[in-house]
């Protein structure tokens, strides 16, 4: 008499090939998915970084008083004109020279560490509009590397902030001196 069937020991090997290449595929897949998220994080802050300075001449916005009418906030206000998706972006973050107030900004949300898992949050303001001097300032050195203040790393923050070298930090003064008068 006859069986057809796999034999155990087929069985097995097939199981263990296939655990090899999940185990060297998942991580593939993860990389690949970071890089995606670091990829347009960076496309929004390249857009943001153009769009507000437009903004601030087109409409003669003052960046030194409060939050621009129809707005509670910079952060706020700077999401709209940057056309941020609030999935990915989230007003404040605190930060260093963020003039005094955290809802001046907005940071990337992606992959944080809470404690020993990994949750989705904040990476760390990473631009903001300092209302002491009228700057626009772009730090992306600003997301933390460790545990700090509720701001963690995580697989998507340290690609970020891996991404840009030293001496990405930007400063664009957005304040008119009220030189030309017409």
């Amino acid at each position: 008499m006859k069986r057809s069937g796999f034999s155990m020991i087929e069985l097995v090997f097939v199981i263990v090939i296939l655990g090899v290449l999940a185990a060297v595929a998942v991580p593939r897949f993860v990389t690949t998915r970071t890089d995606a998220q670091v990829a347009m994080a960076r496309s929004d802050i390249a857009s943001v970084m153009k769009a507000i300075p437009a903004r601030i001449f087109a409409e003669n916005i003052d960046p030194t008083q409060s939050a621009p009418q129809g707005f509670s906030n910079w952060g706020d206000w700077m999401i709209d004109t940057g056309g941020l998706d609030r999935g990915r972006w989230q007003v404040g973050g605190g930060g260093t020279g963020a003039g005094g107030n955290a809802n001046n900004g907005i940071q990337p949300i992606g992959n944080v560490t809470s404690g020993s898992t990994n949750t989705v949050g904040g990476c760390g303001q990473v631009i903001w509009i300092d209302t002491t001097t009228g700057n626009l300032t772009f730090n992306p050195h600003n997301i933390p590397a460790s545990a700090t203040g509720g701001n963690n790393g995580g697989t998507f923050c340290k690609a970020l902030k891996e991404s840009y070298p030293s001496g990405s930090n930007r400063v664009i003064p957005l304040a008119t001196t009220g030189a030309v008068k017409f």
